[in-house]
């Protein structure tokens, strides 16, 4: 999570100045590098080093990844298309969990140097990407911008009218600019989001037992394909739904089931594990905005930045909530720890009434 904090902030930025294309198509070779790296380790420092450059380059991905998706989309029909990655990613992590359950053998490097054939395959797909059309006019690239959509789309299709860029790209434009508010605003609902979830999902067996819930193998994949159902749902509100709808009402759905759940510990085992599987449902489905909103609120000049910087910010909550649930459930129990829980979601509710923008027709410029 450190890793992804430092690399949204940083890399975010470089992709602003210098170009999508050098930042992300070579973050996954670093990671196929240290993936592989992680085979030789022999001390628990070094492998707290690897882990920690696996997060910068993690980091690369969600600050320039929905970038290059959103500035390569058509306005029909984005929101759907950036959706993807959520179910995409909710795949992955499946398939992850799988191989791990799987796997018979002793050596845990094996398993966590597996991750390059995937970052391998992916990175090889992205050495053809071209660079994006619309950061190229931002630029002031005009002809080269030209090209690109004339190859990839046909001479038909045209770019956004947008401002040519006079200067480098900052982080302090994030809170000067005009739309400060909808800037931090994409942090603050993805910081309300991500807490509960990560934390719940880290530490999902103590939870479980606080709860009078047995975990096992079928539990727990059974609680996956939920997640992808659940990323699906996304997709489809992504098409139904505003913007704002999205965020408020699926807001007030995770904070009144984990409020549920942390209030009635005591009701029938089939009410608490259909509240259980209510939040498993719909926190994947919500978890979709996070790649839709950051890059449909930020201009093109300053969006990888502002989407690094969003990602940043949701890592202190994701961090902060990982390490707050254990010492919650041995000290107040499970009941009491989800009651905390749920004041993310409520808060991240208020904060939406007050400040979501719309940006579901958005021409992005």
């Amino acid at each position: 999570m450190i890793g992804v904090f430092v690399g949204g902030l940083i890399f975010g930025n470089l992709a602003d100045r210098y170009g999508r294309r050098p930042v992300f198509a070579w973050n996954l070779f670093s990671f196929v590098i240290l993936s592989i790296l992680q085979l030789f380790v022999t001390g628990v420092w070094q492998l707290v080093a690897l882990r920690l450059a696996l997060g910068l380059a993690i980091g690369v991905e969600y600050a320039v990844g929905s970038s290059v998706l959103a500035e390569f989309s058509r306005r029909k029909g984005r929101g759907m298309l950036l959706g993807m990655i959520s179910v995409a990613w909710q795949a992955g992590f499946t398939i992850a969990f799988l191989v791990g359950s799987i796997y018979d053998g002793s050596d845990w490097r094996l398993l966590l140097a597996s991750s390059a054939i995937p970052a391998l395959a992916v990175f090889l797909i992205r050495l053809r990407l071209p660079e994006s059309p619309m950061w190229l006019k931002a630029q002031g690239r005009i002809a080269e911008a030209r090209e690109i959509v004339d190859r990839h789309f046909g001479p038909e299709f045209d770019l956004p009218s947008m401002a040519t860029q006079q200067s480098n790209a900052t982080l302090r434009e994030v809170f000067s600019h005009k739309d400060r508010w909808q800037h931090i605003y994409s942090g603050l609902f993805w910081f309300c989001q991500v807490g509960p979830f990560f934390a719940i999902f880290t530490f999902i067996t103590p939870v479980f037992v606080g709860l009078g819930i047995e975990d096992g193998l079928m539990v727990d994949l059974s609680l996956n394909v939920v997640q992808i159902l659940g990323a699906v749902f996304g997709v489809v509100l992504l098409a139904i739904l505003s913007r704002r709808g999205f965020v408020i009402w699926t807001f007030a759905v995770m904070f009144a089931v984990l409020l549920a759940i942390g209030l009635f510990p005591t009701a029938p085992l089939w009410v608490v594990v259909a509240l259980f599987g209510t939040y498993m449902f719909v926190a994947p489905a919500a978890n979709n905005i996070q790649f839709v909103y950051p890059p449909e609120i930020f201009d093109t000049r300053l969006r990888a930045t502002g989407v690094g910087f969003s990602a940043a910010v949701s890592r202190i909550s994701a961090a902060a909530a990982v390490y707050a649930l254990p010492l919650l459930l041995e000290t107040m129990g499970a009941s009491a720890a989800m009651i905390i829980m749920s004041v993310l979601p409520a808060l991240g509710l208020v904060l939406s009434i007050l400040l979501a923008p719309e940006t579901k027709n958005k021409v992005l410029r």
